[in-house]
């Protein structure tokens, strides 16, 4: 079993909207940069920034335009639902690298995402809006509905993670080009695409209770292991939340096999991951969706022996 221990609350110097409350609570993705942690939180239009360490606020760097209706129904409507922040490695694209937020594509109002650059100060500059409907319609053609929870990128190819429920209970990896991802996401000539060069490969993680445990987010080790999340959350719809039973931790190998699951000690829905390996060990780092807007969202740490798997 994996042991938690808490290392900050996510608090906000300044709420998205001034009848919003002054944290993140729906955090759903993470990445670590230095001592700086970026979460996206699936009902906001902003990236959260905060100190690794300590127990100062973070901040928010505008993705999108516009404020989200403050009523909790309509919100959830029409929210961008950002499931995924990844980040994009440097190359001859993005020298610096950069950050990839991406919407889970289960509603049409959730078919975008946004490229943040790194500049030459490490400081990011603004978000390239980018539009997921086309790729979106291609995976909905391969695999049905969609619900895209987690996105890594190994060597020259992206992997999306599909989250299932208990009504669709299809979780897999979907490997293609990185380059295709950019010719479907960012090139203008929307008719010269070829058929996406997609690899769909399904996991079964288990359950807990009698609920399926479905991909949550995903992060990888410099070695091409895939170290994942996944909650068992008690709803058949990719829309509508549903009570979490808990979570765990799981990895893939470099050859894309599931290698182990591992129960997490807290009853808690796991969002977000990101992992570094010190003297063999794996240090992860996760955050948490409480499904409750007046709850904040917490950062955990944690560690994985055995490495490498």
């Amino acid at each position: 079993m994996i042991l938690l221990s808490p290392v900050k609350t996510l608090t906000l110097s300044s709420p998205s909207h001034k009848h919003r409350h002054s944290h993140l609570s729906a955090a759903s993705g993470l990445v670590q940069v230095g001592n700086w942690l970026y979460v996206v939180a699936d009902d906001e239009n902003h990236l959260g920034l905060f100190a690794r360490d300590g127990d100062g606020h973070g901040e928010l760097i505008p993705l999108f335009s516009g404020d989200l209706p403050l009523e909790l129904e309509e919100r959830k409507a029409a929210k961008p639902d950002l499931e995924v922040l990844t980040l994009i490695p440097a190359s001859k694209k993005y020298p610096n690298g950069a950050l990839l937020a991406l919407g889970s594509g289960s509603k049409e109002a959730r078919h975008k995402g946004a490229i943040l650059s790194f500049n030459d100060q490490g400081e990011l500059d603004d978000a390239e809006i980018i539009d997921l409907a086309l790729l979106y319609h291609e995976l909905k053609e391969e695999i049905g509905k969609i619900n895209i929870e987690g996105a890594v990128i190994i060597d020259k190819d992206i992997i999306l993670f599909q989250r299932g429920n208990k009504k669709n209970k299809l979780n897999a990896t979907i490997r293609f080009p990185l380059k295709q991802f950019y010719q479907y996401t960012l090139t203008k000539d929307k008719k010269s695409k070829h058929k996406l060069d997609a690899i769909i490969r399904p996991y079964d993680l288990g359950e807990i209770a009698g609920v399926p445990l479905c991909f949550t987010d995903a992060t990888t080790l410099p070695d091409g292991t895939i170290i994942f999340t996944a909650a068992a959350e008690n709803t058949s719809d990719a829309y509508l939340d549903g009570q979490c039973m808990g979570s765990i931790v799981g990895v893939i190998t470099s050859q894309s096999d599931l290698h182990s699951t591992i129960a997490i000690d807290k009853i808690i829905k796991a969002e977000g991951v990101e992992a570094q390996v010190v003297n063999n060990k794996i240090h992860l780092l996760l955050v948490t969706d409480a499904d409750d807007a007046t709850a904040p969202a917490q950062v955990y740490t944690a560690e994985l022996s055995g490495y490498p798997f």
